[in-house]
């Protein structure tokens, strides 16, 4: 199997994944079926969107189940809420000791901006005496709460730590709303956050981001099952042709490998 590594997946009960033919709730086996059919050998895997509307109890639930029947395929990414939980910073210890490998932070779970620093700070602490990466989702939703200038902000007074973009910022890439430029100066400003491409198709754009900021600095991802997980394997391998073969080891599974501190 190829050591490809996707940095953006779901499990879950989104009953939206009923119109795609999927089983829901969507579980690690049918997920790791179809990580197989795409030689994908790992997987940063969220809480799916829809069951979040229940609490994120039961999300973490089921990603904790699937990385513990899968430990060398699926990797967890817990989610947490500053401003509603105070027991967040315990919660993310609880959860990290447990096994999941990344914290992600999302404006629109919670009713906040990036530029609540009195929130977002004391939880990117405990993730850098921890040592795990913090993720910060951005998709339309979270627009302009949570955009690549902000996250920016974040991760220059906390070198330590690696920042991930969801979705490469996602402001003006495939009809959304934003300026996609705005990754580009944001990554070169803060030299601890990386991108990670779910949902993200237009090669162009990820292109410039590789050529400014450089192959180390993005993670290849699908947003799958949303997306077919497939689609970011075919346009890394065969539309990014300035990208050498090493480079593209480093962004389909590499990076990803570095940043979790995955041996082998």
């Amino acid at each position: 199997m190829a050591s490809y590594y996707d940095a953006h997946v779901s499990l879950g009960n989104d009953p939206t994944w009923a119109q795609l033919g999927l089983p829901v709730p969507f579980e690690a086996d049918a997920l790791v079926q179809m990580m197989d059919r795409a030689e994908i050998h790992g997987a940063l895997v969220t809480p799916a969107r829809n069951d979040l509307l229940g609490g994120l109890k039961s999300s973490h639930e089921r990603i904790a189940r699937a990385a513990k029947k899968y430990p060398s395929r699926l990797l967890g990414v817990c989610r947490v809420r500053p401003r509603s939980d105070r027991n967040a910073q315990e919660e993310i210890r609880r959860m990290v000791e447990g096994g999941f490998k990344v914290v992600e932070l999302n404006t629109s779970d919670d009713g906040f901006t990036l530029r609540d620093r009195s929130l977002i700070d004391p939880v990117v602490e405990t993730c850098g005496r921890l040592n795990v990466p913090v993720m910060f989702d951005a998709d339309d939703e979270n627009w302009p709460s949570c955009t690549p200038s902000l996250v920016a902000e974040v991760a220059v007074s906390f070198p330590q730590v690696t920042f991930i973009m969801g979705r490469m910022g996602f402001g003006g890439v495939n009809g959304w709303p934003g300026e996609p430029r705005e990754l580009i100066p944001a990554m070169q400003k803060a030299p601890n956050l990386v991108a990670e491409t779910g949902g993200v198709f237009l090669s162009k754009f990820i292109q410039d981001v590789v050529d400014a900021a450089g192959p180390e600095r993005v993670l290849m991802g699908s947003n799958g099952p949303y997306a077919p997980i497939e689609l970011p394997i075919i346009m890394f391998a065969k539309h990014l042709n300035k990208l050498t073969a090493h480079e593209k080891e480093l962004v389909m599974g590499g990076n990803l490998k570095r940043v979790l501190k995955i041996g082998g």
